[in-house]
């Protein structure tokens, strides 16, 4: 699933590129969207709490979070795979998320 390359951030964690944009979501909270450069890959969306700031360190956290503790294949076709953080002062290095189960 992409996004539009317009208005998208790009980010590099750990030699990899990424492109990220802030959702602007319905749901209560704030939506941080992450796909692989290409983007043609499963993408990540991570929801925070309304007044937590979305900066380039907070999403490098997610991007290796999701990759070291929830399977995120950003270069592999597939499901989205939905995260949300629990707290209102996530770590940037450890956001600490929890998977979301997908809507039925």
């Amino acid at each position: 699933m992409a996004i539009a390359k317009k208005g998208t951030r790009g980010l590099v964690v750990d030699g990899a590129r990424y492109r990220w944009v802030v959702s602007p979501g319905d749901e209560a909270g704030v939506g941080v969207v992450v796909l692989g450069e290409d983007g043609d890959g499963q993408r990540v969306v991570a929801w925070f709490e309304h007044g937590v700031v979305v900066a380039p360190g907070l999403v490098a956290g997610v991007v290796r979070e999701a990759l070291l503790h929830h399977g995120w294949t950003p270069r592999a076709r597939g499901r989205q795979l939905t995260l949300r953080c629990p707290g209102r002062s996530p770590d940037p290095a450890r956001p600490g998320l929890v998977a979301r189960p997908p809507a039925a």
